[in-house]
């Protein structure tokens, strides 16, 4: 008797312990004239698609119920004031002399005088700017003399203001020395290099200078020149048209893992598509260029697709951010020969081209916060041609362990398939630490049937196959204790050469029972 409630207990911690009553019903799993001494229900395994791709990968659905595999990520993002710069200036004016040039023998007197010019800005990109608005930056004025006096002047730049105040830069040279020097920030200044709206790149200045006599002679050729720098300036703001500037989109690679969780695969699929997403607060259109974007697969193919420039739409005010879709598909690209085999990761890197053809003749601009960034979605539908693929599920699964009383164990196996598929079907006992321990069957032959469909390609029945093994006693005995895993395996493939869809109705379902033969005698009752 305490044999008999041992055995009763082991098997009750079993169905409490593996599988919900609810989620598997034994009687479905019949086989006639099959009564066993004692049956249990140990597994049920559902494989669906979602079982075999990767983790976190999204999953999309249809009106008809084809599943769609979403694989998305941020590709890069860029600011406009880590590649669009203001480079260093630098300006020298003419030798400055006295409007009357004249001799002195001894001069002790003071006078003071002017003179007027423009420098042009320029820069490598071929930039021709209408406004800069100024962040951080510095001016430095070197003077130097041939005067023997002394002298002070100023330089004056009447189109750069701050607070409606022209920026003016003032220093001193006290006879005998030649030559001062003097550094002023360029912090919010506004430079308007437009000449009144008539051209762009114009900087005018003025110089006004007195001259302090010294006693010394003043010679007609003597006269001033001053060099002028601007250097490490940032912007908040720059407008007119703009140069031709490359911003790299990193080489990176993106872990695709159509079929993450699968042992093997060798699969097409078809009409797959790449969704991309511009965010672009640039005040002008540009255009993406790929230099690189193929797909790589687990047995190191390599897949190159062509795809031409993309226009990307841009701000038309300060703050705007433009968003643009394209969708690289086969009607524009070689995307269906990258995906085909599918690869396992795609590799790319290009770039962002502002002004491609060269400078701009066109009004635009940036602020020191304008963004591009793009992401990047494949679409790949469950619509494919399978060559082959296996995939798994793992199932906690405790074994009752043996008693005396068990004297023969007998599993049986049900297959109901919805795939438009066939293959074989594998369970592995495995121990705590995933080892195999053993299998059920000795070899994983095809006994699952594929599905029948329909001329569209839908599934409209299933295929059921019922599987019995047995085990003897002495092989349970060393089989049971160490169980605490079942492996389900399964490998399928399609009969022909076509595409089949794969539906969210599609499923291949797999459940395990056992009864074993209990060597009871009336001693024990």
């Amino acid at each position: 008797m305490k044999r008999i409630l041992c055995i009763s207990t082991l098997a009750l911690f079993v169905v409490a312990g593996c599988v919900k009553k609810k989620d598997f019903d034994f009687k479905n799993v019949t086989i006639d004239n099959w009564q066993p001494d004692w049956a249990l229900p140990i597994l049920n395994s559902n494989l669906t698609l979602k079982n075999v791709v990767k983790t976190g990968t999204v999953v999309t659905e249809d009106a008809e119920g084809l599943y769609s595999l979403h694989y998305s990520g941020d590709i890069f993002s860029a600011k406009a004031s880590d590649y669009i710069f203001i480079p260093n200036q630098s300006y020298n004016t003419p030798s400055i002399m006295l409007s009357i040039p004249q001799s002195i023998a001894s001069f002790s007197g003071s006078f003071s005088d002017s003179s007027s010019g423009s420098f042009t800005y320029s820069d490598t990109s071929g930039a021709q700017l209408a406004h800069i608005n100024v962040k951080s930056g510095t001016i430095a004025l070197n003077l130097t003399s041939t005067f023997r006096h002394n002298i002070s002047a100023t330089i004056v730049f009447p189109t750069v203001l701050k607070g409606g105040v022209p920026l003016q830069v003032t220093t001193a040279i006290n006879f005998p020395n030649t030559s001062s020097a003097v550094n002023v920030s360029l912090a919010d200044y506004a430079f308007d290099l437009t000449n009144g709206n008539t051209t762009k790149n114009y900087l005018p200045y003025k110089v006004r200078f007195a001259l302090v006599g010294t006693g010394e002679m003043i010679n007609a050729g003597d006269h001033l020149s001053a060099s002028i720098a601007m250097t490490d300036i940032k912007y908040s703001f720059v407008d007119g048209f703009l140069g031709q500037y490359d911003i790299p989109i990193p080489a990176d690679t993106i872990y695709v893992g159509v079929f993450d969780n699968t042992l093997t695969a060798n699969v097409f699929i078809r009409n797959p598509k790449i969704n991309l997403a511009f965010n672009n607060s640039f005040g002008l259109s540009v255009a993406a260029s790929f230099d690189q974007l193929y797909g790589l697969t687990n047995k190191g193919a390599v897949v190159n697709m062509a795809i031409s420039p993309i226009a990307v739409g841009g701000a038309t005010t300060v703050g705007q951010t433009v968003t643009s879709n394209y969708t690289i598909d086969s009607t524009n690209s070689s995307v269906q020969n990258m995906f085909n085999p599918a690869p396992n990761h795609v590799v790319y890197n290009g770039r962002i081209r502002i002004n491609a053809a060269g400078a701009g003749s066109t009004y635009s601009f940036v602020t020191d916060q304008s963004m591009i960034s793009l992401t990047a979605d494949a679409e790949l539908p469950a619509w494919f041609k399978i060559i082959d693929f296996a995939l798994q599920d793992t199932v906690e699964m405790t074994l009752p362990e043996d008693t005396s009383l068990v004297q023969r164990a007998e599993f049986k196996l049900l297959m109901d398939n919805a795939f438009p598929l066939y293959g074989a079907v594998q369970l592995y006992f495995a121990d705590e630490n995933y080892n195999f321990v053993d299998s059920l069957m000795p070899t994983a032959s095809d006994i699952v049937g594929e599905a029948p469909v329909n001329s569209n390609g839908h599934v409209t029945g299933r295929t059921s196959a019922v599987t019995t093994f047995e085990m003897e006693h002495n092989e349970y005995n060393a089989l049971a204790p160490k169980v605490r895993y079942a492996i389900v395996r399964a490998r399928l493939k399609t009969s022909g050469s076509s595409d089949i869809k794969i539906l969210s109705s599609n499923n291949l379902i797999v459940k395990l029972a056992f009864r074993f033969k209990l060597n009871v005698s009336s001693t024990d009752l």
